[in-house]
């Protein structure tokens, strides 16, 4: 291999060298920039699961009060019911 050669042969490898190290510059920003919008993400879905679970809890209370509301409301249906019949039974089951 003549010197010309030789130097044609050098500068082929750095410039292979300089243009993969471009390359692996850009991929790094890609990896960068991919990396923050995944933490970006993991954020949201956070705050989403935070909510979500705040509004689940809620919902439970508010189920909590229905049932015992409803619950009363039975209690007093079947009071008002026993009434009724002791009502209807001293009219001689006459309305």
């Amino acid at each position: 291999m003549t010197g010309e050669e030789m130097e044609r042969a050098i500068e082929f490898l750095l410039q292979s060298q300089a243009n993969h190290q471009v390359r692996l510059d850009e991929l790094a920003a890609q990896v960068s920039e991919i990396g923050r919008v995944v933490q970006l993400q993991a954020e949201t879905q956070t705050e989403f699961i935070q909510i979500v679970t705040r509004h689940v809890e809620a919902q439970g209370e508010i189920n909590a009060s229905l049932r015992a509301a409803v619950s009363r409301t039975d209690e007093r249906l079947d009071r008002l019911e026993v009434l009724v019949e002791r009502y209807i039974e001293g009219r001689g089951g006459q309305v």
